[in-house]
């Protein structure tokens, strides 16, 4: 099995290039690749906690077709989800506004 932490020569390094302003350039391409993954790693994890807390809050029995009662709730519990996270996002940044001016 390869090790992807040995220095081979076949893996690059950042820091021994001699093209200067290329490495860091590399290094900012990959710290903005790494963090999308990271947004959609957590974009995901807040699909699957919607879906998880939505479906046992609204489907009692599962069947071929959701009810309209069942859907109503089910998109009124979406709704309240993304409502409590905009409330929390918003005073959490005016917790943070407050800490810096003070």
């Amino acid at each position: 099995m390869a090790d992807f932490f040995s220095n081979n020569g076949d893996n690059f390094d950042l820091g021994s290039s001699s093209g200067g302003g290329t490495d860091k350039l590399k290094a900012d391409e990959i710290q903005k690749v790494i963090m999308m993954e990271q947004q959609k790693a957590q974009l995901n994890a807040q699909i699957q906690e919607i879906s998880e807390m939505c479906w046992e809050k609204c489907v009692d029995k599962p069947s071929a077709k959701l009810g309209s009662k069942t859907e109503a709730c089910l998109s009124n519990c979406v709704k309240r989800f993304f409502d409590s996270s905009v409330i929390i996002a918003h005073r959490f940044n005016q917790l943070i506004q407050r800490s810096n001016t003070g």
